[in-house]
């Protein structure tokens, strides 16, 4: 039996240790996938998890909570529409003559339109996005105030309808001027998540406020009495002046340059006791070749607001102590020059009564919604920095 066991007893050979290793390390990688799959699933899960976390973020600042204005929630779909009414009438505001606003930022700032407000820098550490989002923030204020007022004092809005059908109507034939389609051009005026369904709640705020602001101003446009009042408190501003002038320059700016400039401007003024007198100095002292005070309104200045004088002799014309006649010698440094100065006249005519009832209104209207406005918080999130 002994040989028999003997005889029966497996022989392992180098072949079957080497195989034997191979299953045990083939065992082994087995267990290894099998961690790593499930190690795998579990970090694909916290990726999953966190980007679920991120998206519901994102989603929540979309649809509920950009930013908080009064502890109210603003979306940044609704925030985005702001922004657009913002920023659209920003650029499209007169600054001066028929130069807006957006003439102004795009020929001496360097506003691009063609480019994203965040990529270009309106200053240090400000960019255009942060420039238009602070006026979206107060266009969202403004707009919470006219209507909590409006609602405060009853207000009725009967042309709701009418206006917001309007207002889409106009942006459909801006779409159409544009060569785009209306879809788009919601997109390009109010953010690139607008659909009319979307804003259509805003708007319809918006256009409210509008409207009640508009009868708001009509309680508080300003009377005559108080135009008049203004106007009295601030006739330099509005007053024009006339008055005849003779600039003698100086060389250089060196003393002994000024010096001589002066000597020759006064010698100017000892002969002037008249305005005929002037007018023939201003001949008389004129270049060699300068036949430019051949004509006799050559020296005369009319019309002219205090804005308009040269700084170094504005304070002096505009005077209340002013009368026809007085005659001055003015030195401007600046500008290396004397000015030999002959007033004549002050007058208004009632010509910027309009503008005055404008600055008037304009005041008012800020005191009277700012006690809103002044106590509402705002919460931007650092979404953009808020001055």
């Amino acid at each position: 039996m002994a040989n028999n066991n003997a005889t029966s007893e497996k022989v392992v050979t180098k072949y079957d240790r080497k195989m034997q290793k191979r299953k045990e390390e083939e065992r082994k990688e087995a267990k290894r996938r099998y961690i790593t799959k499930w190690v795998c699933i579990a970090v694909l899960a916290c990726i999953i998890l966190g980007s679920g976390t991120a998206t519901g973020i994102k989603l929540n600042s979309i649809y509920k909570d950009y930013i908080e204005v009064d502890n109210d929630k603003i979306s940044q779909i609704e925030f985005d529409f702001y922004y657009g009414i913002a920023k659209t009438k920003s650029l499209n505001t007169t600054l001066y003559g028929s130069m807006t606003y957006g003439d102004y930022y795009s020929s001496y700032m360097g506003y691009k339109t063609s480019q994203s407000d965040k990529s270009q820098e309106y200053s240090t550490d400000y960019t255009w996005y942060d420039f238009f989002a602070n006026s979206a923030v107060s266009t969202i204020k403004e707009t919470k105030a006219l209507l909590e007022d409006a609602d405060a004092n009853g207000f009725t809005y009967d042309n709701e309808d009418a206006d917001y059908d309007e207002f889409i109507g106009k942006l459909k034939d801006a779409a159409n001027e544009a060569d785009t389609s209306y879809s788009d051009y919601l997109k390009q005026m109010f953010g690139k998540r607008a659909t009319e369904k979307r804003v259509k709640e805003f708007l319809k705020d918006y256009l409210k406020s509008t409207a009640y602001q508009e009868k708001l101003t009509e309680t508080l446009a300003a009377s005559d009495s108080e135009v008049s009042a203004y106007y009295e408190d601030n006739k330099d501003t509005y007053d024009k002046f006339e008055y005849r002038m003779f600039k003698v320059k100086a060389e250089s700016s060196d003393s002994s340059d000024m010096a001589n400039a002066k000597e020759t401007a006064n010698s100017f003024a000892s002969g002037v006791s008249s305005e005929l007198d002037f007018i023939n100095q201003c001949r008389k002292f004129a270049e060699a070749g300068d036949d430019t005070y051949a004509d006799d309104a050559a020296s005369l200045v009319t019309e002219t607001k205090k804005s308009n004088i040269e700084e170094a002799c504005a304070d002096w014309i505009a005077s209340s102590d002013r009368k026809e006649g007085d005659l001055t010698v003015i030195e401007d440094d600046d500008n290396t020059c004397f000015y030999i100065v002959y007033y004549i006249s002050r007058s208004y005519d009632g010509s910027d009564d309009d503008a005055i009832k404008s600055t008037l209104l304009n005041q008012k209207y800020s005191e009277y919604i700012k006690k809103y406005t002044d106590e509402y918080s705002v919460n931007v999130k650092k979404r953009f920095s808020y001055k």
